[in-house]
């Protein structure tokens, strides 16, 4: 019989490999040939420089390893059609992802009716290896006939699509010739396991329909050449076999049985038992997270193959700030619309249990002498968090981080502000040669910015300010919970012999039944207040780890590669997430709903409680003692839940500060770095201001020398005659005709090196008066040297 070892044969999975991984085109993949493992890399040229393809590269990669193990090792079966499986679905996943996300038309062997084909192919293995171990387990021939002919079916479509004319001439035709042989072979297996089956069931005729279906799907496979030794050998050890049972089947029915034999077309249908499906590996569709999930283990190393992840961490812009926006709703959708909304009902139930004096009156009644358990309880609770001590720490500690903010904000605004001076000296130092932008125009965002965060380190002042007051209010009361317990009993007082005086009870000593009646529902009623906030709390702390553990990141990128899948250059903003946000934060709703109907219970059940303790405070008696020692654990009790109050908002508040202290430094550094970019600025400005001031006197400098005597002098301050007479433009005459000081340049007669003018001698070196320049003399400006 045929095994799957023959079709694993070396040849045909090399040109399997061949086939799958070939890129003969522009976008840059190609394979070396080669026998080895190592020489099957791919070589990755940057023509199109699309990143889709070294991703394609490391699945057909990965494809590879499953193949070659399916070659070189001797796996069980199982384990073989498990990597005949996972090469089915790295091909779909090629076909569903990375082919879908390169953007631009994939080369022929990528396209959908060619990776079908190789799906096809995988899984046909992969189901043939089923049909194998059932073969060797000796299962019956119906569940071996089902599996045959799903094995038919796979080669069948792989044959129909490898045949397709969108892929014509990618296969080759020992492929083709390959895979009409294997759907033919195991479709005539199928029929003759159908025919074993016929003869349990007494369908003798059907047996001989089937016999002969099967000798003809084995014909039909023998016609084709180009076939291995090795499948014409199994195919003929069928033939013979089919060929004998035929004979046989023949004859019985003809002598014994008689039945009327059946055509094959007629023949019903064998059902089909698919046990394979596509099924990619971790590393194929999720290799991120594989990746990432050593890096997330404490202590352990990276992926011994792939490594961490690069890049990521890094996202588009516009996906951070709408990852930013989402952030932004979920926390106020969380704080403000269901925590603050538990914490208002929380606040409101242990306010109206105050205004009633509950527990404290049941208590005082329960147990005259000594605390109670739940009230003992809380005291070692505050004990163990540091008592009133600890709160006054938090608060210093919130204190100092207040002020270190508030440090840091006052520096960012101090260096706008000595930056801004210094721009306003250089300006009015300049005047209008000093050109830059001013600051105020440059440091609006920066100085707003400031100014916001300014108001929101108020607001957090104003918060710790009431914290402090609950502290100083309720600081005698919690002092008092840190006590021992013998000074905590002491401070309680007593209420011995005083129960049946204030219940009413009759001669017998028994209290009415009434009031007991009322004290019992009561304490069923608080036990029910208790149950709810115990349920409410955990309630909070599942809505926080769900609000934590939600990262719309991954939704993002793949919401921002649909957008740019038609073209990369597509601009994205934040408002092109809205529907995404709006999907993503339904799974807080039902979390919104509970709320509303924690709403509606309580109501109710505080309801019932005020009216209940009204008729039991009307049943019972005034008793002073009682009024004391109710009052007493009432105040006990409202402290502890101040205790834990304050403490969560210092809690809260330290949390705050480190937060806030983080965007403060941010601030603080994006105005040190404006500062000092602004500095340079001025640097430079001032630098060429100065060169230009030094070029202007060199060049343009007014004359102040004598002539006459070679010496240089102040001039005297001319007269209003003289100046008058100087600031008037001389006429075009007295231009022409006025002579030039001996040894002076004269403009008309231009400038001549060397020689002297026609009027001149030539060469006379001390001819001054002819125009011409004397190199001995040196350059004189309004008259000769002395």
């Amino acid at each position: 019989m045929y095994t799957v070892q023959h079709w694993c044969h070396v040849q045909s999975a090399r040109q399997c490999r061949e086939q799958v991984v070939r890129r003969r085109c522009e976008e840059g993949l190609s394979i070396l040939s080669g026998t080895s493992l190592k020489d099957r890399a791919f070589r990755i040229f940057s023509m199109n420089e699309n990143v889709f393809y070294p991703r394609a590269k490391q699945r057909i990669l990965l494809l590879e390893v499953h193949r070659y193990w399916c070659l070189v090792y001797e796996f069980p079966i199982p384990t073989l059609a498990k990597l005949f499986t996972n090469a089915a679905g790295c091909f779909k996943h090629l076909q569903d992802v990375i082919v879908s996300e390169m953007r631009i038309p994939p080369t022929l062997d990528l396209t959908n009716p060619a990776l079908n084909v190789l799906i096809n192919l995988m899984l046909a293995q992969a189901q043939e290896c089923f049909w194998q171990k059932a073969v060797m387990d000796q299962l019956k021939d119906g569940t071996i006939a089902r599996l045959a002919t799903k094995v038919s079916d796979f080669y069948d479509v792989a044959y129909d699509l490898a045949t397709n004319s969108t892929v014509q001439g990618l296969f080759p035709q020992s492929w083709l010739v390959q895979t009409q042989v294997k759907a033919l072979h195991f479709s005539g297996v199928a029929h003759y396991r159908k025919s074993c089956e016929c003869i349990s069931q007494n369908h003798y005729g059907e047996e001989i329909a089937r016999l002969q279906a099967a000798a003809d799907a084995v014909r039909r496979a023998l016609e084709f050449r180009g076939v291995k030794d090795s499948v014409i050998a199994d195919l003929r050890s069928l033939q013979a076999v089919i060929s004998k049972s035929l004979t046989r089947a023949e004859k019985d029915n003809d002598i014994i049985y008689l039945e009327p034999v059946p055509a094959v077309s007629s023949l019903s249908a064998i059902p089909r038992t698919e046990m394979v499906k596509p099924a990619p590996t971790t590393e194929i569709i999720d290799p991120i997270s594989l990746m990432a999930s050593n890096e997330r283990s404490s202590g352990a190393l990276p992926h011994p193959i792939m490594g961490l992840p690069l890049f990521q961490k890094l996202v588009p812009f516009a996906v951070h700030q709408a990852a930013s926006v989402f952030v932004d709703r979920k926390e106020r959708l969380v704080k403000e619309e269901i925590v603050a909304r538990w914490d208002e009902l929380t606040t409101l139930c242990y306010t109206t249990l105050q205004s009633l004096n509950l527990p404290g009156a049941l208590q005082a009644l329960e147990q005259p002498i000594g605390l109670p358990p739940s009230l003992l309880a809380r005291s070692e609770e505050v004990q163990h968090e540091g008592g009133l001590h600890a709160l006054y720490d938090m608060l210093e500690n919130v204190k100092s981080m207040s002020m270190r903010n508030a440090e840091i904000l006052d520096e960012a605004l101090n260096a706008l502000d000595e930056e801004q001076e210094d721009d306003e000296q250089m300006r009015g130092q300049f005047r209008d040669r000093w050109v830059r932008p001013p600051s105020q125009a440059l440091t609006s965002q920066l100085v707003e910015q400031a100014q916001k965060q300014r108001e929101t380190l108020d607001n957090a002042l104003k918060a710790d300010q009431i914290v402090r007051g609950k502290i100083d209010t309720w600081s005698a009361i919690i002092e008092v919970l840190s006590l021992p317990r013998e000074e905590l009993e002491r401070s309680v007082p007593s209420a011995n012999n005083v129960r049946g005086e204030v219940l009413g009870m009759g001669d017998d000593g028994e209290a009415p039944s009434k009031a007991e009646e009322l004290i019992g529902r009561l304490k069923a009623m608080l036990e029910r207040v208790d149950g709810m906030i115990r349920e409410r709390k955990d309630r909070v702390e599942e809505v926080r780890r769900v609000s934590e553990a939600d990262d719309i990141s991954p939704a993002l990128l793949h919401q921002a590669a649909l957008l740019t899948s038609n073209s990369p250059t597509v601009k994205i903003e934040p408002a092109q997430f809205e529907d995404l946000f709006t999907t993503h934060l339904q799974k807080y709703e039902d979390f919104r709903k509970i709320v509303m109907l924690d709403e509606a219970r309580q109501e109710k059940l505080l309801q019932e409680i005020t009216e209940t303790n009204t008729e039991f405070v009307r049943s019972r008696r005034n008793n002073a003692v009682i009024a004391k020692r109710e009052k007493a654990l009432q105040n006990l009790e409202q402290g502890y839940l101040k205790f834990k109050e304050v403490r969560t908002n210092l809690l809260e508040g330290m949390k705050f500060y480190a937060e806030f202290e983080k965007s403060l430094l941010r601030l603080r550094d994006n105005c040190f770095d404006y500062c000092f970019a602004r500095k340079v600025e001025s640097k430079d400005y001032l630098n060429n201001l100065t060169a230009a001031v030094a070029g202007l006197n060199l060049s343009g400098r007014p004359a102040s020398r004598s002539n006459s005597s070679g010496s240089q002098r102040v001039s005297a301050p001319p007269s209003p005659s003289s100046a008058r007479s100087a600031t008037a433009p001389p006429s075009p005459s007295s231009a022409r005709s006025a002579p030039a000081p001996p040894g002076a340049w004269n403009p008309s007669a231009g400038i001549n090196f060397g020689g002297g003018s026609a009027a001149g001698a030539p060469g006379s070196p001390t001819n001054s008066k002819s125009g011409t320049w004397n190199p001995s003399l040196g350059i004189q400006f309004g008259g000769p040297r002395p």
